[in-house]
């Protein structure tokens, strides 16, 4: 049976860098007998290896394993990933207030010459940049925001795209974001809708769907290269108010255990 993982080390990185290590020497030695308790991911002599497209949703996780139930079929797979940590691409929604400075955003936007909002922003992409993304703001010459023109100007307004990195959060929640050479400042409305999509394996949880190609022997025990694309089952949600969170524990202290049900990262687990 393949359990949870457990904590491997002090840190959610330092854990999925064991569980890539292991996949890593398993695949340097191809002709080793399995493991005991471990699936055979190894053919019998002259066996030729299949291939799957496989979608299911992720049941357990044990570096470097993994289980997936899939979307058609009922053998449940033991899946040995090899990919590399940028070529698992994670996507989903979160809350507004998950998104932090040093992410990457790119919005639609009504701004004013020096680049202040005028109306709230609904839909937010968080993004990882890549040489194909120019940072900016289209069809436009925004200046640096300087102290002398921080406060909201009555010039003629404008729609731009702003693709860019949060520099910062104000005490309204007003974002600041730098986008190539300008500074822009907006409003991000409450109910905004915020789209994740970054090559990051610490925000995949148990539940979420896990979409790759297998290569295998023997169903149900396969090894996926490759790109694997994730969807969330769950938005993303904002680090809770210490105060709060200590408010909370106390509750379920009273109440008893928390729930298994709740979404959290296989690797803090």
């Amino acid at each position: 049976m393949l359990h949870p993982i457990v904590r491997l080390c002090s840190s959610v990185s330092l854990c999925l860098a064991v569980a890539f290590v292991a996949s890593s020497a398993s695949a340097q030695n191809p002709n080793q007998p399995p493991q005991q308790g471990m699936p055979n991911f190894q053919g019998k002599p002259g066996q030729k290896q299949e291939k799957l497209n496989l979608t299911g949703t992720l049941t357990a996780a044990q570096a470097p394993l993994i289980k997936v139930k899939p979307e058609k079929g009922n053998t449940e797979w033991t899946i040995r990933v090899e990919s590399k940590p940028d070529e698992i691409i994670v996507r989903g929604e979160a809350e507004k207030e998950w998104v932090r400075p040093g992410m990457f955003v790119m919005f639609q936007a009504t701004l004013d010459k020096k680049g202040f909002g005028q109306e709230a922003v609904s839909e937010v992409s968080v993004f990882t940049p890549t040489p194909q993304i120019e940072l900016g703001v289209t069809n436009s010459s925004l200046p640096t925001l300087t102290e002398q023109s921080s406060e909201a100007s009555d010039e003629e307004v404008s729609k731009y795209t702003v693709v860019g990195r949060l520099s910062g959060v104000a005490r309204d929640g007003k974002w600041s974001v730098t986008a190539g050479r300008a500074k822009v400042t907006v409003e991000v409305a409450e109910d905004a809708k915020v789209s994740v999509e970054l090559p990051d394996p610490r925000l995949i949880r148990i539940g979420d769907t896990v979409k790759g190609t297998v290569m295998y022997y023997n169903e149900g025990a396969g090894i996926m290269k490759g790109q694997v694309e994730i969807e969330a089952s769950q938005p993303f949600a904002a680090p809770e108010d210490p105060k709060k969170a200590r408010r909370n524990r106390r509750e379920r202290d009273d109440d008893g255990p928390a729930k298994p049900e709740e979404a959290k990262s296989i690797f803090d687990m």
